[in-house]
């Protein structure tokens, strides 16, 4: 019985345009019409369906299910019905009192009733979310709506919004896209208030026509202060290089620039970065590497940054660094260039704006690589540099130097340790430029000795694998020629430490240094700690060279880590760095604390000491507590703390946050800062998007917060 209902089944639909099988357990025909009942089962190549019972029009091709009704697409689509009819003709669906998921997007969908066609999915009386079924946290009720099956955007009208089971917000109409792969259209918007700025409106688009590039644009209104556009353009020109280029502009309303007294009505910039690492390749293959990195940044003002949202081009001390990189290398050459321009954001609206800024366009150095000469005990290797120190404002300077290390080693009876002898010539000549005297040259030669004894071990040392180094220096100068000047004085008056230093101490005065490294390993072979610590004595100021220690401690964990250089000379560190990474259970802490002092006498010094800490614990029920601090010890004020709590559900998260921050600006009169204070909320809802509410004070930096 089975069998001949199942062939009478395959012969009614290979009428059909799509090829359908289609059981079930009982079968009568009446005319063009066919009655299926009992566990009906229709399948094809574009879906699945199950139900109680069906109805097949031959002449029509329709197909009518009832009763519990279960269908999935190849789209990912999956559908619970009382009701559904098929036309085979066009693969068009009705449904009826329908539960709709969509496995890609992960939102789910009630409604009246459904109609599907291949270009869209319709809807009436529908509610929809991205939550549990049961309960949801939010969900959407909303007259009619749609879904485009090519882009994947939602559109529905009438919405009303609820958080559990209490409405919100009302639109009269509200779209937003279920399509995770990467595509062309609209990105979920960004939303917030400000107490200075109003309301924040960012709605990105995104153009992803192609493979090999991108390009979003993310237009923002902020009310109460102006309008902008900032966008990016990223690209992959090749198998081996990379890059983008980012810009934007936004224009300030004259009431706010005159209110905040910034120099500036329109803040714009761009940054590009590229990667290359084949470019002469394409011309003369061989076995060498090459790579070329460009990334520069221009600006007229730092609030191009504050207002992108993105501030890792600031750094502490204000400068942001412009770089072009290339080099070209063998076993045994070495041949690079590099231009190094630098915009300090902390001189924009003084009298020379960055004019004073020195730049260094271009370097250029050649190196040969240790090779041996003569025989396997005789070495050599040779380092060449040319720099271009420029500026439209102050003194400028052409350097040329070049190192010349001639030296023999050997090892040392059964292979313990090698000792070898170097004679170091070092040369160096620096041509000035706009000096108050006019064009000057100085010359400076140096020559030093080295004696070198370096060792290494491996075994094992209380269960665990244990790799010991060390290396010993003993440094003497033997000739030297010329110096160069402390100051300089440019022809416009301007007065400055020289930027053109001669050797450090350690080869220009007789010391011996020593260095010992050691690591350890566990039996499964991870790094436990490592431990490094040099130091020696300078027989020209008969004391103590620089001591520097470093221990890294590993744990499955965390890990922790100190590593300080002391003066002797000063008798004072010159440099602290500390910090605990930590990740245990619920857990998870980062602190780091970094101290510098750089000396140019004993009582002048430049002097950073900075803290902070970042920490989140995980609490039950997906909630977390989070807080962070900036300190700056020397200043004596916290730059930023935050504190707050966060819940982060699959479908939706929120935070609050209450936070102290200060963020710079420039000001007609000249760089400032801006003091904001008070609690941030922020709401994520996926797929539609966020909105973040933003309720701050700010004033003038005054110091400590």
């Amino acid at each position: 019985m089975f069998i001949r209902i199942l062939l009478i089944c395959l012969a009614v639909f290979a009428y059909s345009q799509e090829s359908v099988e289609f059981l079930a357990d009982d079968v009568t025909k009446s005319g063009s019409i066919i009655t299926a009942k009992g566990n009906v089962l229709a399948y094809s190549k574009n879906y699945f369906a199950s139900a109680g019972s069906a109805k097949f029009n031959q002449d029509e091709k329709i197909l009518e299910l009832y009763e519990n009704v279960n269908l999935i697409r190849s789209s990912g689509e999956m559908v619970r019905s009382n009701y559904a009819k098929i036309d085979l003709n066009t693969n068009n669906i009705d449904f009826e009192e329908t539960f709709v998921v969509n496995q890609f997007s992960e939102i789910w969908m009630q409604s009246k009733s459904v109609c599907s066609d291949e270009a869209r999915i319709s809807t009436e009386k529908s509610r929809i979310s991205s939550c549990n079924v049961m309960d949801p946290d939010w969900h959407i009720e909303y007259s009619s709506g749609y879904m485009n099956k090519q882009t994947k955007f939602i559109h529905i009208f009438n919405p009303v919004f609820y958080v559990g089971s209490v409405p919100v917000l009302y639109l009269p109409y509200f779209g937003f896209s279920a399509d995770k792969t990467r595509r062309t259209g609209l990105l979920p918007p960004s939303l917030s208030f400000h107490r200075s700025d109003g309301f924040t409106i960012i709605q990105p688009f995104y153009i992803a026509e192609y493979d090999e590039w991108d390009l979003e644009f993310d237009p923002q209104i902020r009310t109460k202060r102006g309008s902008g556009i900032y966008s990016t353009f990223r690209f992959a020109d090749s198998p081996y290089s990379s890059g983008f280029v980012r810009g934007g502009v936004f224009r300030e309303t004259k009431e706010y620039q005159q209110k905040e007294e910034l120099k500036n009505q329109t803040h714009k910039g761009y940054k590009i970065k590229y990667n290359r690492n084949k470019l002469v390749k394409h011309i003369i293959d061989g076995d060498y590497q090459e790579n070329l990195w460009l990334e520069y940044t221009t600006l007229n003002d730092i609030d191009y940054l504050n207002l992108r949202g993105n501030k890792e081009e600031f750094n502490k001390n204000s400068l942001i660094q412009s770089k072009l990189n290339y080099f070209i290398s063998t076993d045994e050459h070495y041949l690079g260039t590099y231009a190094k321009y630098y915009l300090d954001t902390a001189k924009i609206g003084t009298q020379y704006e960055n004019d004073t800024t020195l730049q260094e366009l271009p370097i250029v150095q050649y190196h040969s690589y240790f090779d041996r000469f003569l025989t396997k005990h005789f070495t050599y290797s040779f380092d060449t540099k040319y720099h271009n120190y420029t500026r439209k404002v102050g003194v400028k300077a052409e350097q040329f130097e070049a190192s010349l290390p001639l030296g023999i080693n050997f090892f040392l009876p059964v292979n313990v340790a090698n000792l070898s002898f170097t004679e170091n010539l070092y040369a160096n000549r620096v041509n000035y430029k706009n000096t108050i005297n006019g064009d000057e040259s100085e010359d400076y030669f140096r020559g030093y000795r080295k004696i070198s004894l370096n060792s290494d071990f491996a075994g094992v040392l209380a269960g665990l694998y244990h790799t010991m180094g060390f290396r010993i220096d003993y440094i003497k100068p033997d000739g030297k020629f010329g110096n160069l000047s402390d100051t300089l004085v440019s022809k416009e008056g301007i007065v400055e430490n020289n930027f053109i230093s001669e050797l450090s101490e350690i080869y220009t005065t007789e010391n011996i240094n020593a260095t010992f490294v050691q690591f350890f390993y566990n039996s499964e072979g991870k790094k436990f700690l490592r431990h490094i610590l040099s130091g020696g004595y300078n027989y020209y100021h008969k004391q103590g060279n620089d001591i520097e220690h470093q221990v890294d401690l590993y744990f499955d964990a965390f890990k922790l880590y100190n590593k300080f250089v002391f003066s002797n000379l000063y008798n004072d560190y010159t440099k602290v760095i500390s910090g605990l990474n930590a990740n245990i259970y619920a857990l998870n802490l980062d602190i780091s604390h970094n101290y510098k002092k750089e000396f140019q006498t004993q009582q002048i010094y430049s002097k950073y000491d900075y803290l902070k800490a970042d920490a989140n614990l995980k609490l039950p029920k997906q909630y977390s507590i989070f807080g962070s601090i900036e300190y700056d010890n020397e200043l004596n004020y916290t730059k930023m703390w935050r504190a707050g709590l966060s819940h982060n559900r699959k479908c939706w998260n929120y935070a609050i946050t209450y936070k102290k921050d200060i963020e710079p600006k420039n000001t007609s009169y000249g760089p400032d800062s801006r003091k904001s204070q008070g609690v941030y909320l922020s709401f994520g809802f996926y797929p539609l998007g966020g909105f973040d509410y933003d309720f701050s004070a700010e004033s003038a930096n005054e110091g400590s917060l």
